[in-house]
């Protein structure tokens, strides 16, 4: 895989590469960025009509091109799907931007906390009177986003070595959301709550179905849905009579109440010794430098903060590759690829066009 950066004049001075303690420009240079891994880059200035020849050379030798602009920016660059499939039939070309090609949404910016926000997700991960709590960008940019995006490119992929024929892959990380939540309003539809704002079933609405604190000012999550699993809950602690009142929603409050005082009563690691070996659906809730520390633990990580490649394909042996650790980094090495002798590429860096 090719990445073509900016040049550094064309990057904003501040963003969400630069925030944080440890920010995405420092991990990246660490080599600890693991979006880069398995990748090469090069920096090249589109505006600039060589750099914009470069772009054309590398995208009609590819399977497969993916950018992330507004809709029409590529278009305007010369860099649009009309333009590189009139001269590359069987080009895959992904756009993946926040609300799709077109419609009234099309040329607002946003964020994965808008798209979370104007598809309904934020709200049914919040209570009643709350402030909506705000994940990490892994819900649009990543699920809604990448995934979709890498699932579509394999199915055009797929439709091209049937047909020859390329397609234009459109993601949009709303609709993407929209599609991974479609199954809530045929449950409303069907006569369930509303799972906004913590109504529903999966929502915390439910006492068998949420999160308690414990002694410790930890929290533990319960998931106990099926009859087994609350049944073996109940029993564990010392509830028997609960266990026929599973769905029956006057005893809920009660239910909620000996929940929250059973659990509040020890220190989270009780609670994970004791119901160790019960068969119920409970777990902790972990920060995020604990979740990956025992996953490591586990075998679950080869290396601290490292995951994958996932999924798993049994008999298959899948390697990651290193990581990119700045942007140019095989700047010369593509062009000598495309044929582009070293003092022509001396002369491009000199004058702006790429970059190393």
């Amino acid at each position: 895989m090719i990445t073509i950066e900016a040049p550094p004049s064309a990057r904003p001075g501040s963003g969400v590469a630069d925030l944080g303690v440890h920010g995405g420009r420092e991990a990246r240079r660490l080599g600890l960025n693991p979006l880069h891994r398995s990748r090469r880059s090069i920096v090249v200035n589109l505006k600039k009509p060589a750099g914009l020849d470069i772009a054309l050379r590398l995208a009609a030798r590819s399977d497969v091109f993916v950018e992330g602009f507004r809709p029409g920016a590529c278009d305007r660059l010369g860099l649009g799907y009309r333009a590189l499939s009139a001269t590359t039939p069987g080009l895959v070309y992904c756009s993946l931007t926040g609300y799709g090609q077109d419609g009234e949404l099309a040329q607002h910016a946003g964020h994965d906390l808008n798209y979370i926000a104007e598809s309904g997700l934020l709200s049914v991960s919040t209570r009643p009177g709350q402030k909506p709590g705000i994940p990490l960008n892994m819900a649009a940019d990543y699920a809604a986003g990448g995934l979709l995006a890498a699932f579509g490119i394999l199915a055009a992929l797929t439709g091209r070595a049937a047909t020859g024929r390329g397609t234009h892959v459109d993601v949009s990380m709303y609709e993407g959301l929209l599609g991974l939540m479609q199954v809530a309003p045929s449950w409303t539809a069907a006569g369930a709550p509303d799972p906004s704002w913590g109504g529903g079933l999966l929502s915390g609405a439910v006492p068998f179905y949420d999160c308690y604190r414990t002694a410790d000012d930890q929290w533990i999550s319960v998931g106990a849905l099926e009859p087994k699993f609350f049944a073996n809950l109940c029993a564990a602690l010392e509830r028997p009579d609960l266990i026929d009142r599973q769905h029956d929603t006057s005893r809920w409050d009660e239910m909620r109440a000996v929940f929250t005082e059973a659990f509040a009563g020890a220190p989270l690691a009780t609670w994970l010794d004791r119901l160790g070996d019960v068969d119920t659906a409970v777990a902790p809730v972990r920060s995020l430098a604990d979740a990956f520390t025992t996953a490591h633990a586990r075998g679950v990580l080869p290396a601290p903060g490292q995951v994958g490649p996932i999924p798993r394909l049994r008999g298959w042996t899948a390697t990651a590759g290193p990581v990119v650790t700045h942007a140019g980094a095989h700047t010369r090495q593509v062009l000598a690829e495309l044929e582009i002798e070293g003092e022509h590429i001396d002369e491009l860096i000199a004058t702006g066009v790429v970059a190393e």
